[in-house]
C-alpha cells in the first residue's frame, strides 16, 4: 500500500515529479513549460511512495499570499498535486488531497484555494466531489479563461 510522507521542496523526487507535471500540463495546454511559475520555496510538500520507496506522486500547501499578495495568513493554496500516469485510477490523488487537507488544518488554515484548468476534467471532478466550490479566478489566473479556481473551507476550531 502506498504511503505519504513529508518532504522538502529541494528533495530530488519532488523536483522530478514537479517537472513531469509541468511537462504534462504544458502539453495539455500548449504552453512553454519554462513559463509555469514555481511554488513558494517555503511550501510544505508531501510525497506519495510505493512500497519499494519509488516516488509516484506529490503535492504541496503554501500561503495564498505567494500568489495573492496581501492574502491573510489563514488562507492557503494547494499546489502541484500529481500522480504519475501509471499509478492513476487507484484513488491515490484523493488520498494525497486528504493528506494535504490534514497538513493545512494542522497549519491552521481556515480556507484553501487552488487552480486547475479546463483541460483537466479529472482534477475538476476530484475537487468538486470532495466539496470544493468554484470561485473567481485569482492572481496570475485572473485573466486566463482556461483556469478553474476553487475554494474549500476547513473545519478549524475558532480558538485555533
Amino acid at each position: 500500500m502506498p504511503r505519504i510522507t513529508t518532504a522538502h521542496a529541494d528533495h530530488p523526487e519532488v523536483a522530478r515529479l514537479v517537472r513531469d507535471l509541468v511537462v504534462e500540463m504544458a502539453a495539455r495546454y500548449g504552453d512553454d513549460p519554462d513559463d509555469i511559475k514555481a511554488p513558494d520555496p517555503e511550501a510544505r510538500w508531501l510525497l506519495l511512495l510505493e512500497d519499494d520507496g519509488t516516488a509516484i506522486g506529490c503535492g504541496a500547501v503554501q500561503l495564498l499570499s505567494w500568489t495573492v499578495p496581501g492574502a491573510g495568513a489563514d488562507l492557503g493554496e494547494i499546489k502541484r498535486v500529481y500522480v504519475v500516469p501509471t499509478a492513476r485510477g487507484r484513488g491515490l490523488s484523493r488520498a494525497m488531497m486528504a493528506a494535504l487537507l490534514d497538513l493545512a488544518a494542522a497549519d491552521e488554515y481556515r480556507q484553501l484555494w487552488l487552480e486547475t484548468g479546463t483541460e483537466q476534467p479529472e482534477a475538476i471532478e476530484l475537487y468538486r466531489s470532495s466539496g470544493w466550490t468554484r470561485i473567481a479566478n485569482y492572481g496570475q489566473y485572473a485573466e486566463d479563461e482556461r483556469s478553474v479556481c476553487l475554494a474549500l473551507d476547513l473545519d478549524v476550531p475558532e480558538d485555533a
